[in-house]
């Protein structure tokens, strides 16, 4: 259900999909285009933000594919089917977590997980149950928080829910017959400049944190993040050359692990947005730092990949926010595999180190396999 990747699947070009009546532009292999040149860090996160206003079109494929797969197994897709006491009690009212994305003249919503007693869910629903959330969720009027970097910044409002209106659903998608409902939105409090938005809401009030220190300066940033990242590519097998040659971005803020700012490094192989071909080889590296009791910066989260484009599975920094209460934020990540799917990962400190702790699912069908008459 995560909402943007770095590839698509195969013929990318020809890929549309329809939403409402509304065609949207082609999938990736567009060029991003700038009024001037961009440096390499900035050309990796401007592919990133299109892919941000792009993000439906990748579940095209993705249906498709799972219809030829039900077919090749024998079997058909449907509805899922959930064992007693699986589903989410919607009488109990409570709290979702939602992702806003998409261009900003015409941005949508998806809920990603229900907050229950300070606990991370899944929202599984029988397919009246998914009417029932839209209409209590997602219908016209409701306004939501949005969040970014942990504080509250804006609303989101809703337009048309997945079924608010006596016309279709809000999308469909082929060979799938249950689908996470989707929302048509409103973005409050965002400079109309951005072209695209991402971002988090929820119906809880997440209380800002008070101040915890001074920021820490970029060049401090970039300086502790490389030097973490280097001892991290050395246990991998990514030599220091390999690491100096990758799209490099870092930030830093305080999440309220420690007394000082939690630091995000991420290295990406630009081959890795437009291949020769899958057996191109690709490095991507993803290090999460935080000081420990010494007063120095180690690793406290990694991700790697050093080998084949085809099997690679990328990471990519989304935000963090304290999605459960407990006074220390989440990291959010976002994850996708090449030509494949999507997701958003929640990582939580346990035990003086990061841990994903939940995971979105990777598309918006929610059909599960049956046997075939």
């Amino acid at each position: 259900m995560a909402l943007s990747g770095m590839q698509g699947s195969e013929g990318p070009e020809g890929a549309r999909l329809r939403v409402r009546g509304r065609r949207l532009p082609p999938l990736l292999g567009t060029p991003v285009t700038a009024g001037r040149p961009l440096t390499r860090s900035l050309f990796h996160f401007a592919v990133i933000s299109k892919l941000v206003a792009l993000a439906t079109i990748l579940m095209v494929a993705a249906g498709c594919d799972k219809a030829k797969e039900f077919v090749r197994a024998g079997q058909q897709s449907g509805p899922p089917q959930l064992t007693p006491g699986e589903e989410l009690n919607l009488a109990s009212k409570p709290d979702v977590l939602f992702q806003v994305f998409g261009e900003s003249s015409d941005p949508r919503m998806v809920p990603i997980a229900a907050i229950v007693r300070g606990k991370i869910k899944p929202i599984r629903l029988t397919a009246s149950g998914w009417h029932k959330f839209d209409a209590m969720y997602q219908r016209p009027g409701k306004s939501y928080s949005l969040y970014q970097s942990g504080i509250a910044s804006g609303t989101v409002d809703v337009k048309r829910g997945m079924w608010s209106d006596s016309g279709d659903a809000l999308y469909a998608l082929p060979g799938c017959a249950a689908l996470t409902p989707m929302s048509s939105v409103k973005v409050n409090g965002r400079p109309a400049s951005d072209l695209t938005v991402e971002f988090l809401a929820s119906s809880a009030q997440v209380a800002p944190k008070p101040p915890t220190g001074a920021p820490m300066s970029q060049d401090s940033v970039n300086r502790i993040a490389r030097a973490v990242a280097r001892d991290v590519a050395k246990s991998v097998s990514i030599n220091d050359t390999k690491l100096d040659s990758l799209d490099f971005r870092a930030v830093g803020f305080y999440t309220g692990a420690s007394a000082s700012p939690t630091i995000i490094a991420s290295f990406i192989d630009e081959a890795a947005d437009r291949p020769a071909s899958i057996a191109t080889r690709t490095t991507h590296l993803v290090v999460i730092a935080d000081r420990d009791s010494s007063g120095e910066y180690h690793a406290t989260f990694s991700h790697d990949i050093n080998g084949p484009l085809a099997a690679a599975e990328f990471r990519r920094y989304f935000d963090h926010l304290d999605i459960d209460g407990d006074g220390i934020d989440e990291v959010v990540l976002q994850g996708w595999q090449f030509g494949g799917d999507t997701f958003l990962a929640v990582l939580a400190w346990r035990e003086g180190k990061w841990q994903e702790i939940y995971r979105t699912r990777p598309n918006w069908c929610l059909d599960e396999r049956r046997a075939a008459d």
